[in-house]
């Protein structure tokens, strides 16, 4: 029954989990006399409230499908592949006969659970099927490609890349992400052909930002500097850290901290601008610049750079020789990231000074 489900429902797959961008029905928390929904908690990251709700909602029996997709969803954010394959494998069952958007939208997080918990053939099975019936949906090349790839199957795996970059060759989020699923498994040289291949058929129409992102890809720093110093005006957050770290790959750390406090000079409202200064910096042995620019990163807000900001100014730290500023930092980071084994070696090499 279960794999006739997922034939029929024609799922979709995405490897990486983004719950703001759902919609599902909503399950209103009366319990606690409030207007929210269960995706109103799924979109603030509350996955263990937003559970609860959408247990009472399938607990009442209204609206089943949108509930066990909703409770799939929650189960997704708190890790519990099983048990969010189970729910929304509920709701598949409580679908309609003929499936639509939201059925896609079911089978797509169903196939992620599935490939989360290794379970290669179902996933495979998923995608075989998509491909069958919808044979110019690239995203279902990319992910089957990236099932045989976790199978070992390298052959298959170069094929749908291949495919899917054919089918969307301008869709260069796309063609990077192939490029990096490739190179994680061990096929980074046949990536850079596929990339190459971009470069030079559209060498004619493709933009300077894009061209540049691809040629940084693959390691051709040279190139990927000509594009990007076209884009000399209006230069954007994304453009600025490509150049940037561009000048570093080639060893020019003088231009690169010039291209970021450039950028800086106007817009102090992005973290890992001042990171990568930070790390300039410190390449150029100008110690205090490096721990200013950390901490400048650090006054912007909690962003997902927060903890490598941390980690960098305590390093800072260490080379302007404040081994009690550093330690005291470090106590508190490991609070924070307890799992970090840089962090402890480094503690211990800080328990000596």
């Amino acid at each position: 029954m279960k794999k006739r489900r997922i034939i029929r429902h024609i799922p979709i797959l995405l490897l990486c989990l983004s719950l703001s961008a759902c919609s599902a029905g909503a399950s209103t928390d009366s319990s606690q006399g409030s207007s929210y929904s269960g995706m109103d908690y799924l979109e603030a990251g509350d996955y263990k409230t937003a559970k609860e709700s959408f247990q009472t909602q399938i607990d009442s029996g209204s609206g089943l499908e949108d509930a066990y997709r909703g409770l799939g969803l929650a189960c997704m954010g708190l890790g519990d592949y099983e048990s969010a394959a189970t729910a929304l494998e509920s709701a598949l069952d409580a679908a309609g006969a003929f499936p639509g958007t939201k059925e896609y939208d079911i089978n797509y997080y169903l196939g992620t659970c599935y490939y989360k918990l290794a379970k290669y053939d179902k996933a495979l099975e998923v995608y075989d099927a998509i491909v069958n019936l919808r044979p110019r949906d690239a995203d279902a090349y990319v992910l089957r490609g990236t099932v045989k790839a976790a199978q070992g199957d390298t052959a298959g795996m170069e094929s749908d890349y291949r495919t899917a970059i054919d089918l969307a060759p301008t869709d260069y989020d796309r063609i990077e992400q192939i490029y990096e699923k490739m190179a994680e498994a061990g096929d980074e040289e046949t990536a850079k052909t596929y990339i190459s291949d971009v470069l030079q058929s559209q060498a004619d129409t493709i933009d300077d930002y894009n061209a540049g992102r691809l040629a940084y890809c693959i390691g051709d720093y040279s190139t990927a500097k000509s594009h990007l110093e076209n884009i000399s005006t209006n230069r954007t957050y994304e453009v600025t850290i490509l150049l940037g770290r561009t000048y570093e790959a080639l060893g020019d750390f003088n231009y690169a901290i010039s291209v970021y406090q450039g950028f800086l000079d106007s817009d102090q409202t992005h973290a890992e601008v001042y990171n990568q200064l930070g790390l300039c910096q410190l390449q150029m042995g100008n110690y205090q610049d490096a721990l200013t620019a950390f901490q400048n990163g650090l006054s912007v807000g909690e962003s997902e750079i927060t903890q490598s900001l941390q980690f960098n100014q305590i390093v800072a730290y260490e080379y302007l020789g404040d081994f009690s500023k550093a330690k005291v930092l470090m106590e508190d980071y490991l609070k924070s990231y307890p799992g970090d084994e840089n962090a402890k070696r480094e503690e211990t090499f800080l328990a000596t000074r």
